[in-house]
């Protein structure tokens, strides 16, 4: 895997700041989650596994280009659940199995592009020593209704050079969303990682469970990852 992305092939549709980037990845069994990928795909896969990620983030500073950034309208918290994937053209990415917030109009949007996107209530606290990212689902209306994610860690300042599993989960560049059908690749890009040092205080996680990954929250991660953030940008594949 590149740290570094490949150019956008065409104008970026959205741009927004991830920050206080948690990811949580697990090695799974491929033919666990291989039900789980959308149609034209597979599960990727990194020393003879596939790998599932909770990944939770602060999504600030929104903006479509070339409009101004949108401010305290574009943001929110994004509580994500994904498998690693590869298409037919090689193209490593990632297949949003759920992605949680509190923003009903991201939600409706997402939706009309085929990201599973569920209406919560997320939100995200960030203190000196710590920072927790958290999300409970409503009821009515949504995809395994009460489900929920809270995740708090404490970040280290030590800078952490990433192996080659921390690479695989990260550095993925594009979106595998079916999408009428069809599965649409979204691309990717932003500046490599900057990794730090983290300690996990607390999980308790349903979103695994509703996703289709029973099981996976109740042992550990076989790797966590922290990054104070990046600024994402996408476009049409």
């Amino acid at each position: 895997m590149s740290a570094v992305a490949p150019p956008l092939p065409r104008r970026p549709v959205t741009q927004h700041d991830w920050r206080e980037v948690v990811g949580l990845h697990w090695r799974v069994e491929p033919d666990r989650v291989r039900s789980l990928v959308p149609p034209g795909t597979r599960p990727d896969e990194h020393a003879g596994a596939a790998w599932a990620s909770l990944v939770a983030y602060r999504f600030v500073d929104s903006t479509v280009p070339p409009l101004p950034r949108l401010g305290r309208i574009g943001t929110m918290t994004e509580i994500v659940v994904q498998v690693a994937t590869v298409d037919g053209l090689g193209r490593q990415g990632v297949a949003y199995r759920s992605i949680d917030t509190q923003h009903l109009p991201a939600v409706a949007a997402a939706r009309l592009i085929g990201l599973p996107y569920v209406w919560a209530r997320a939100g995200s606290r960030v203190r000196p020593d710590d920072v927790a990212h958290r999300t409970e689902r409503r009821r009515r209306g949504s995809t395994a209704g009460g489900a929920g994610c809270l995740v708090r860690v404490t970040p280290g300042t030590e800078e952490v050079v990433p192996d080659a599993a921390t690479r695989f989960v990260s550095d993925r560049w594009g979106v595998h969303a079916p999408s009428w059908g069809a599965t649409r690749w979204w691309r990717r890009e932003h500046e490599p990682w900057t990794f730090r040092s983290v300690t996990v205080d607390r999980l308790d996680d349903t979103l695994l469970a509703a996703a289709g990954l029973p099981g996976l929250a109740d042992r550990e991660p076989d790797l966590t990852t922290w990054s104070p953030g990046v600024v994402v940008r996408y476009s049409r594949g």
